[in-house]
């Protein structure tokens, strides 16, 4: 019937003015076209929209069209993955949507490149390659592969940890081989890179201007350290707790990890506000390693829950063969819900909006939350 109705309509405008029925007719052309290749953006058209695309179905395997799968490096937004595969000597760097199965090529490396990490909201992303063993290269990309900064650095290893509040900012820290470390502050809007000093190496952005991190003292080994903050650029620290095990902080959450003080064998988990406010909590068993306790591996969303992996009981880490449960837990409401049962402990990374979770030590399966599936992302992986 529609196919009869556009038929009759376009009898009426020939007849009534060719130029238009030609006007329109290559507009039509056009749309239905594939899309053309960009340099550094190339993309594999789709005829029509994917029926995965409506039903939320995912289009996996990726398909890998040139070199060696490397690893999955996390989301740029509820759709879009970014990928990494093997070429040569070198490297190229790949978007996919998982529900369309476009592919699209953002960035190539004549030299291997060590890490891909895109910033919280998907604005930006870093690619740390390694020219050689003692020197990383630091690129920031958009999304479409344009490069808008590179820096060079000399460093053994390199951390990095993206402003949340400011996207253009972010926290490099480069170690020696004997693990004496420098910062350096990189701001992407005025193409700078500057070094600042600061006790610690490993650091959580609370404001646009300020951090906070584990006081640990040198001289005394210890399991526990006070949560400090500081401003970026001054010296003087504020104690915010003490007896803190671990803390990771996302935009407008602060996560702290202590010691459940009349139950040894629980850990605690603590989220506060940006304000220090405390918004909920709860207590996991936790497993024991040589020296310390393991964190299972978590990730958050964008609407603040809270996504790990919890033993079913206290034991040695070592000797614990029971299964992990994945479960989420509202930060604010103080919520958990159970989501599967009798996985692995193996790092984890959620789309925004928590439909969705990276799975494997290579991001290599991806999780449905939904319909508790567990999905290959790489063929014979």
């Amino acid at each position: 019937m529609e196919q009869r109705k556009n038929s009759s309509i376009c009898m009426f405008l020939f007849l009534c003015t060719i130029p238009l029925f030609i006007l329109f007719g290559c507009q039509n052309e056009k749309e239905v076209g594939v899309q053309p290749v960009k340099k550094h953006n190339i993309s594999l058209g789709k005829e029509a929209i994917p029926h995965s695309f409506v039903s939320n179905e995912t289009m996996t395997p990726i398909p890998i069209e040139n070199g060696q799968f490397n690893t999955v490096n996390g989301w740029l937004n509820n759709e879009t993955i970014i990928y990494m595969t093997n070429v040569g000597l070198g490297s190229n760097v790949y978007t996919y949507n998982v529900f369309t199965g476009e592919s699209s090529l953002i960035f190539e490396s004549e030299v291997p490149i060590s890490s891909v990490v895109p910033s919280p909201s998907g604005q930006y992303i870093l690619i740390h390659s390694a020219p050689s063993t003692y020197e990383g290269i630091i690129s920031i990309i958009d999304p479409k592969g344009e490069q808008l900064m590179s820096e060079h650095i000399s460093a053994y290893e390199l951390t990095f940890e993206w402003n949340p509040y400011d996207e253009n900012l972010i926290l490099i820290s480069s170690f020696s081989e004997n693990w004496d470390f420098s910062m350096f502050q990189m701001n992407i809007k005025e193409k700078k890179l500057d070094e600042i000093h600061n006790k610690e190496p490993f650091v959580n952005w609370v404001d646009k201007d300020e951090i906070i991190y584990l006081n640990w003292d040198q001289k005394d080994i210890s399991l526990f350290a006070p949560l400090v903050k500081k401003g970026i650029n001054v010296q003087n620290e504020k104690i915010l707790l003490n007896d803190v095990f671990y803390v990771k902080t996302v935009k407008d959450l602060i996560m702290t990890i202590t010691v459940n003080s009349n139950a040894s064998d629980e850990a605690v988990y603590t989220f506060h506000s940006n304000d220090f406010q405390e918004l909920s909590s709860f207590t996991v068993p936790h497993l024991t390693r040589y020296s310390d306790w393991l964190v299972p591996y978590f990730d958050f969303d964008a609407e603040n829950h809270f996504l790990t992996f919890q033993p079913l009981f206290s034991a040695e880490a070592d000797s614990y063969r029971d299964g992990f449960q994945l479960w989420s837990f509202d930060a604010v409401k103080g919520e958990k819900e159970v989501i599967m049962e009798d996985l692995k402990n193996e790092p984890l990374s959620c789309s925004p909006d928590g439909k969705y979770c990276l799975y494997g030590f290579n991001f290599e399966k991806l999780i449905d939350i939904q319909s508790k599936k567990v999905i290959p992302l790489i063929k014979d992986f």
